[in-house]
């Protein structure tokens, strides 16, 4: 199998954030006793784990930074950041993002500079920077673009050096859905007929350096596609998750917390209302839907920063408190509590 990787990153966007550290990295470096993978960015951290963990030997990344101001910055010890990452990856993080935002001032943005801390190269990839040379006979092509509305163009250079067959996957900046249209829009029959190609996500759901999960959208590709990147999934990344693409960002993406506190609530109130109370299941549904239909409405027609405007959390304190019982009971004490000091403000 042949992987190639379009994009190299740069981490000083994760430095600036100062929330992000390299643990799953400096657990990836130290099962295969390669030091150097510990400070990996990315996509580097990515196909160091489809290299390493899942035994692929043929990897590719390409970018166009590798001709301009590719920086390496070698000032920390990759044994120190991963005894450190054991304990409180804190005692070693701001240091590290004092450095890159250092160096960041001086340094032009991707494509024509970039900060790293290994370079690739030691670590047994190819390094090109032309995206047509490294997907030909490429099985799955990893793409790491740049914001959705610049993705069209640069697919456009490469898209007829594509193998027939080939699985080709987003990780962030675009939904699935917006991906695959892309190449409907340039060969209709690439999404029609999947065999021609597979398009699908390799998404973290993550910073990729922090944790070990990927999940792999369905509906644009083929059964087999999606079971061969999800076995590579799951020795590469540890965690493999298949979904519907069009879950992927809201799974995947900043509203996943919202998305954990509604799957949660919608499945605790399914339980309570049908367990406990014995509500049929189509009621329930109808019930459910109302409320989060009419809740979706309520932000669309006075805008999420006006909400209690039009209605008060304290409305829900007299009334969702009464089903404080089975499965919801688990979850409806803290929210209400939230709900209360909302009101109270």
């Amino acid at each position: 199998m042949k992987i190639a990787i379009l994009g190299a990153g740069c981490y000083r966007t994760h430095a600036a954030s100062g929330i992000t550290n390299f643990t799953r990295a400096c657990e990836v470096a130290e099962m295969v006793g390669k030091p150097e993978i510990a400070m990996t960015h990315s996509t580097m951290t990515m196909g160091a784990e489809l290299m390493e963990l899942a035994g692929v030997k043929d990897i590719v990344i390409a970018d166009p930074v590798f001709d301009n101001d590719f920086r390496v910055i070698d000032d920390f010890d990759y044994e120190n950041v991963i005894e450190a990452h054991k304990e409180n990856p804190e005692s070693v993080m701001p240091q590290i993002r004092e450095k890159v935002n250092e160096v960041a001032k001086d340094l032009p943005k991707p494509p024509k500079g970039a900060i790293h801390f290994v370079n690739p190269e030691d670590l047994g990839f190819e390094v090109t920077t032309d995206d047509r040379e490294a997907v030909a006979d490429a099985d799955f092509i990893m793409t790491w673009f740049p914001k959705g509305d610049m993705q069209p163009a640069i697919v456009d250079n490469f898209l007829d050096d594509v193998k027939k067959g080939a699985t080709i996957t987003h990780a962030c900046t675009i939904p699935t859905t917006k991906f695959s249209k892309i190449f409907a829009e340039k060969h209709g029959d690439l999404v029609t007929s999947p065999e021609t190609l597979n398009v699908t996500s390799y998404h973290p759901g993550a910073v990729p350096e922090m944790k070990g999960q990927v999940y792999i959208a369905e509906g644009y590709a083929t059964d087999d596609a999606i079971n061969t990147l999800f076995e590579l999934g799951q020795k590469a990344r540890g965690n493999a998750y298949k979904m519907p693409a069009e879950l992927l960002g809201p799974v995947c993406d900043m509203c996943s917390a919202l998305t954990a506190i509604t799957y949660a609530g919608l499945l605790g109130y399914r339980d309570s209302v049908m367990n406990v109370l014995g509500a049929p299941a189509g009621f329930a549904q109808m019930m459910a839907k109302e409320s989060l239909t009419q809740i979706t409405d309520l932000m669309d027609k006075v805008g999420i920063d006006k909400m209690e405007e039009s209605l008060d959390p304290g409305a829900l304190l007299g009334t969702a408190d009464s089903m404080n019982f089975g499965s919801t009971a688990e979850l409806l004490p803290t929210i209400l509590e939230s709900l209360n000091k909302r009101a109270a403000e």
